[in-house]
């Protein structure tokens, strides 16, 4: 009898980076604020969502492009921003 196979977690990771590249999906990093993670865990249970980049993918797609602009940009580099 065969010993059963080992699971390769570094196996695991790159089939589902491979699966999500087929999918259209781009790993991307983002520098933030402590504050802004505890809001988006705060937005991620309140969605009841899988992980943060489901609440982001989420925010991108509600978000009003119309109405953002350079001064809301310029506003996050403000102490007060959160």
């Amino acid at each position: 009898m065969a010993a059963p196979r080992v699971r390769n977690h570094s196996e695991d990771a790159a089939r589902l980076r491979a699966r999500r590249r087929a999918e259209g999906m781009t790993s991307v990093e983002a520098i933030l604020h402590r504050d802004d993670v505890a809001s988006l865990d705060a937005l991620k249970a309140q969605l009841g969502a899988s992980s943060r980049s489901e609440v982001l993918r989420a925010l991108i797609a509600k978000a009003d492009r119309a109405e953002l602009s350079p001064a809301d940009v310029a506003r996050l580099s403000q102490p007060s921003a959160t």
